[in-house]
């Protein structure tokens, strides 16, 4: 199966950012996590049209290496919704 043919699930940002929360309180030096933030950016030949912009509180970088994996599962299986990736850009733009 190619990156193109994959099916993302569509979520507002809210609900990725918890979706998110969630599942990186699992990890390594995420437990005491309370807020993720989640950023649009340009979707290209299959791959996310998010990224996690910044976690609050701050995380030493080695759990933020060590979180990877999971971070990229969670960009495979959800997909932010293309008109908050529209508004969002919108904004940033005007």
């Amino acid at each position: 199966m190619t990156a193109e043919t994959v099916r993302r699930e569509v979520r507002s940002s809210a609900e990725l950012q918890e979706v998110c929360l969630r599942t990186l309180k699992k990890c390594p030096g995420f437990e005491r996590v309370d807020a993720i933030v989640i950023q649009p950016r340009d979707h290209n030949d299959g791959a996310a049209n998010w990224t996690v912009a910044a976690v609050r509180p701050r995380v030493d970088n080695q759990f933020l290496r060590g979180a990877r994996e999971t971070i990229g599962l969670l960009q495979q299986t959800y997909q932010l919704n293309p008109v908050e990736v529209q508004t969002r850009g919108a904004k940033r733009r005007g």
